[in-house]
């Protein structure tokens, strides 16, 4: 198995990006704090292993975000108030090459536009660090519209009682069966 330094941080994560290393393609990630890691493996195996980590159906969430007419890459909600938002942060340089990265909507400050070296947007986040995106200001900011409408809802009143919760399940599972 590889060494994954990163793998503690994987609950405060700021972003992962992809990243062009001198083996091939490789993944930068920075976590809340600041810190950054760089991995070999591609952003996609990343992805997988963070799905993995929250037990999260990728499939069965890009469905439902199509349905809720989403369109281009799923943002991932991981847990209450942790979703990663899909950000362009590159250009291809043949198919098949991983130009999107995700970044946590809790961490992002303030999109700006930035018009320098290819990129069209600046994300500056609340921990200092910036990520530049190929992607147009207004792009970022749908995306982001987007995934939180997505984002699974930080806490439930304090008054619902197990029974409560069970009955919401019930309903939810029943219109789903219809294909509501």
């Amino acid at each position: 198995m590889k060494q994954t330094p990163w793998l503690k941080d994987i609950n405060q994560l700021a972003y992962i990006i992809p990243i062009y290393l001198p083996e091939g393609d490789g993944t930068e990630i920075m976590n809340a704090a600041g810190n950054c890691y760089y991995d070999s493996r591609n952003i996609r195996s990343l992805k997988r292993i963070i799905c993995h980590h929250f037990a999260l159906d990728y499939q069965a969430l890009r469905q439902h975000f199509c349905r809720r007419g989403g369109t281009g890459q799923t943002p991932l909600t991981l847990a209450p108030g942790y979703t990663l938002l899909a950000v362009k942060t590159r250009s291809a340089r043949c198919a098949g090459d991983p130009c999107y990265g995700y970044v946590n909507l809790k961490m992002i400050a303030s999109v700006e536009k930035y018009d320098q070296e290819g990129f069209r947007a600046r994300l500056v986040l609340t921990n200092g660090g910036q990520l530049f995106s190929v992607s147009s200001v207004k792009t970022i900011q749908n995306s982001l519209l987007l995934a939180k409408s997505m984002a699974v809802k930080e806490s439930l009143p304090e008054d619902v009682t197990l029974a409560d919760l069970l009955l919401r399940f019930l309903k939810l599972y029943e219109q789903e069966k219809k294909g509501l």
